[in-house]
């Protein structure tokens, strides 16, 4: 049996008119996704996709000279949001599958389709591919940047204590908080012969191996739609990875490489938590 693969792809267009974007812009990505695959997969295919783990980011304004990802907080409440005429965007899929036909995404994304998103059209200017194995994933150094660049919803493990709580966010990514979060998502779509026996403890090594040197974390409240309004962060940290058990160490690199295509914490899939991890110079 084939095993999962991970695709990554970065869609770019241009919008023929200006439109009124939702508080949380990934629900044009999804429109623009299911739009695109309705004209080259029958109706069972994309449903088949539909319950794919599939994530998709916020709108990127790529005519920002830092690709900013497009979102309200509570700060900015009062202002629409508004993606303008010609204007350059873009947004990220990354989809874990093994019987999806890879080609058939290239040929939905073709250069020059026009695909209608609410009132309006959007032209394909062009798409990059990031195709890897779960194999393939090992992001080694010794100092580790991770740019918190859609607000992250980092919660508390379950199953930590047997007293039913809440579900609470951590303002901080604390490192063991991270990693679990990356394990037990791992777990569910890697190969069996890759599975991580021991969570717990590999979360719980975490906290020594990664050790903070130096951060810009900022607290937002997220305008999601009418009523929610999750509460996350955003910003970035910089670790030094302390490598003390070779094993445990390698999985973390692993981890932190699988991040980069799957984002970290919670809702993940509708663009929260979308992170950039990169080894940085020693100096």
């Amino acid at each position: 049996m084939s095993e999962n693969i991970i695709v990554k792809v970065l869609v770019e267009f241009r919008l023929l008119s200006s439109i009124v974007s939702p508080p949380f812009s990934s629900k044009i990505s999804r429109t623009l996704l299911h739009n695109i695959l309705r004209e080259t997969f029958d109706k069972n295919i994309i449903n088949n996709i539909t319950y794919k783990p599939i994530i998709l980011t916020p709108i990127i304004d790529l005519d920002h000279p830092n690709y900013r990802f497009i979102f309200k907080t509570s700060k900015s409440e009062e202002r629409p949001i508004i993606l303008k005429e010609m204007g350059r965007y873009g947004f990220y899929i990354t989809i874990i599958t093994k019987d999806i036909p890879i080609m058939k995404i290239v040929e939905a994304l073709t250069p020059g389709k026009r695909v209608k998103i609410f009132t309006g059209e959007a032209i394909i200017e062009n798409c990059q591919f990031d195709i890897r194995s779960f194999e393939s994933l090992n992001l080694q150094g010794d100092k580790i940047r991770i740019e918190f660049m859609t607000p992250t919803l980092l919660s508390f493990p379950k199953g930590w204590i047997k007293v039913e709580t809440p579900i609470r966010h951590s303002l901080f990514p604390i490192p063991c908080f991270i990693i679990w979060s990356l394990a037990e998502h791992w777990n569910t779509y890697a190969p069996k012969n890759l599975a991580i026996k021991n969570v717990k403890k590999l979360a719980a090594y975490s906290n020594y191996a990664l050790v903070e040197l130096d951060h810009n974390i900022k607290p937002v409240t997220v305008i999601y739609d009418e009523k929610r309004r999750p509460r996350g962060f955003i910003g970035w940290t910089l670790y030094e990875h302390r490598k003390l058990r070779t094993k445990l160490s390698t999985w973390i690199n692993r981890l932190l490489e699988y991040a980069n295509y799957v984002g970290i914490g919670r809702s993940r899939s509708i663009g929260f938590g979308s992170v950039r991890i990169r080894v940085v110079d020693a100096k």
